[in-house]
């Protein structure tokens, strides 16, 4: 079976390595489990509905196992889920979620847990459309560590699908805005804003062990009023000034904030 005919059959997207892709990018952003059978090369129903269960909305299949892609498909139907065949997980870090592909892996198993949300957030704000979450374990649901226990980073994990599911048409239409110009410029920091249509959403991640603390300067074209934050609700206000908005931030290490404010505020 052709790389082709395996994405048609599952009706998903097939990314291979480097840029190769066949069929199209699914119209929502996904949050997905590397998933590999149990035993490997074998799907099970179970395992797909504990993946939906926990919130996330697809399960990426390694290409090598196209053979059971047929029974695949069936049982994701019946569970609610998107599959997604890659050919291997390429983990995402701090640097390369700037300027990720559409298409990007977590190492669950080799990223600590705190560190998952910051760098994740980042990516999708530069563009990343469906995240992989691989535990590395080579059968099994993807939800468990090897002795059967829940790993640290199912939670965040957990919470970032979601909060994608929940917001999928207001992430789905996100698109870069005005640039965003911080005092100091610190390491580890970063400051998207992007525009969705009707509201401006402010990304501000912190992949650093350091806590950041500097005056970042909006556009004029943005309103200082009052911004909430997707994540938990909080508020955030900014400062009127003839250069545009100033929002004194104040981000722990590894800290995320991903605030929302109308447009028609200004």
């Amino acid at each position: 079976m052709t790389r082709r005919a395996a994405a048609l059959l599952l009706g998903s997207t097939l990314v291979g390595s480097g840029s190769l892709r066949a069929g199209v990018v699914p119209a929502d952003p996904l949050v997905s489990v590397w998933y590999r059978g149990t035993p490997a090369g074998v799907p099970r129903q179970d395992d797909l509905v504990a993946i939906r269960a926990l919130g996330f909305s697809g399960v990426t299949w390694p290409h090598m196992s196209t053979a059971a892609a047929l029974a695949l498909r069936q049982m994701a139907e019946v569970a609610g889920l998107t599959v997604v065949i890659r050919e291997t997980p390429v983990p995402l870090t701090a640097a390369s979620a700037l300027a990720p592909p559409e298409y990007v892996d977590v190492d669950a198993a080799g990223t600590p847990a705190v560190e998952i949300a910051p760098v994740v957030w980042r990516a999708i704000a530069h563009g990343a459309h469906v995240i992989s979450f691989d535990a590395g374990l080579p059968e099994g649901d993807g939800l468990r560590d090897r002795r059967g226990g829940t790993p640290g980073w199912v939670s965040p994990a957990r919470a970032i699908a979601r909060q994608v599911a929940f917001n999928g048409n207001l992430v789905a239409a996100f698109r870069r805005g005005p640039a965003v110009t911080t005092v100091p410029a610190l390491p580890g920091l970063d400051l998207t804003v992007l525009d969705a249509g009707r509201p401006w959403v402010l990304v501000a991640t912190n992949a650093s062990r350091d806590r950041v603390r500097g005056v970042a300067t909006l556009s004029p074209a943005i309103p200082y009023a009052l911004w909430v934050n997707l994540l938990d609700g909080s508020t955030m206000s900014m400062l009127n000034q003839s250069t545009g908005p100033k929002w004194r931030f104040d981000l722990e290490p590894w800290g995320v904030r991903v605030y929302v404010i109308d447009k028609t505020l200004k």
